[in-house]
């Protein structure tokens, strides 16, 4: 198991890829911090993987609340004595374009999907910096490197993130390693309600013609938390069935 002994924080992991990953992580021997505004969805979430013999806390975090992730570290470094892993993976989008955006939609978006990365690493690296392999993973997107219409916050938000994993990864260089997922379109309940010709024309542009699993998503971040990545930092790693190849 590559991450027996460590623990991770996975913020966004009431459900899609957030709760994958923790699945993934608790498999591979982490101890996992599930850290969500949805409750039932965390509880549910840390109940599954401690019925399959892993170890999982939950707790109840607003991402766009320093405070809220304060205690979300503190509840990781007080349950399990440390932390190594951090995975900023919780986003929030309502799709507009340029012209008809909301200034509060806009602010939501960065406040949730841009700023707790720099918050939460803020917060976290005093920890990391006393492990043997301290990690941050960041949940950027495709939307981070090329353009799509009708999602401006979004876009920008994602846009920013892989910006700042860049960063950090030189800031804190060499005792945190510090790489970004960009997701393609992936079978979670946020992209399940999007209308059927949507999904069709997307797939059309898509090499291995269907969407992601988050199980997918989470078998690259179990990769990049574990020491076989111990040489990558300051990377984005598209997983997107090849749509940015175009």
């Amino acid at each position: 198991m590559r991450l027996e002994g460590r623990v991770a924080i996975i913020t966004g992991a009431a459900s899609g890829i957030g709760k994958a990953t923790a699945v993934r992580f608790a498999r591979e021997g982490a101890a996992v911090v599930i850290a969500d505004i949805n409750v039932d969805g965390g509880v549910a979430a840390a109940d599954f993987i401690t019925a399959a013999g892993g170890k999982a806390t939950f707790v109840k975090t607003d991402v766009s609340q320093r405070q809220d992730l304060a205690n979300m570290i503190n509840c990781a470094v007080d349950r399990y004595a440390g932390l190594d892993i951090l995975h900023n993976n919780a986003f929030w989008n309502r799709g507009a374009a340029a012209l008809e955006a909301r200034e509060e939609d806009w602010q939501r978006t960065l406040d949730v999907t841009l700023k707790p990365i720099w918050q939460a690493s803020q917060l976290a690296t005093p920890h990391l910096m006393k492990s043997r392999a301290g990690a941050i993973l960041n949940t950027a997107s495709v939307h981070s490197i090329v353009g799509f219409p009708g999602t401006i916050a979004y876009q920008a938000a994602k846009g920013g993130v892989l910006s700042l994993t860049r960063a950090l990864s030189l800031e804190l260089a060499p005792s945190i390693r510090v790489n970004a997922i960009l997701p393609g379109s992936i079978d979670t309940p946020v992209n399940a309600s999007a209308p059927a010709a949507v999904h069709e024309a997307f797939l059309r542009l898509v090499p291995l013609a269907r969407r992601g699993k988050p199980e997918e998503i989470a078998s690259v971040a179990a990769f990049l938390a574990s020491d076989d990545a111990s040489y990558i930092t300051g990377a984005g790693f598209v997983v997107d069935g090849g749509y940015t190849v175009h």
